[in-house]
């Protein structure tokens, strides 16, 4: 949103000019929704499981800039991954499969924002499973 503010100025020698400068401040629109941890929970009572996970959202095909929307938007197999299934995905591959062709295959690779959520994600699963 722009907002114009109107000051007045007194020049040298002058009792009082009214120069008009007008000053522009426009504010980002942030995407905090985008990157909130969300708990997702799942109880069986009958054969005793449960599993708890963490969601994040991230940036999705409609918050990238439109030069990459539009880059992406006739290929098939580009897909539009929120940053856990992406994370999911990666660590479900072996060592000696292609991760670079699974992360060039994800939308949200074109917001640089994405990134360091994903890096978090691997770091808590590292330590979660590092033996002790």
């Amino acid at each position: 949103m722009a907002s114009t503010a109107t000051h007045c100025l007194q020049l040298a020698g002058a009792a009082a000019s009214t120069h008009r400068r007008t000053s522009i401040s426009c504010k980002k629109k942030a995407d905090k929704i985008a990157f909130e941890e969300t708990k997702e929970g799942f109880v069986d009572y009958d054969r005793g499981l449960h599993e708890v996970s963490t969601k994040i959202s991230g940036l999705r095909k409609d918050n990238i800039a439109s030069h990459y929307r539009i880059r992406v938007a006739g290929n098939r197999f580009q897909n539009d991954w929120t940053v856990s299934e992406v994370a999911d995905l990666v660590l479900s591959l072996d060592l000696s499969d292609d991760i670079d062709g699974l992360l060039n295959r994800w939308i949200g690779r074109f917001a640089r924002k994405n990134f360091p959520y994903l890096i978090k994600v691997f770091r808590k699963f590292r330590f979660s499973c590092a033996r002790v």
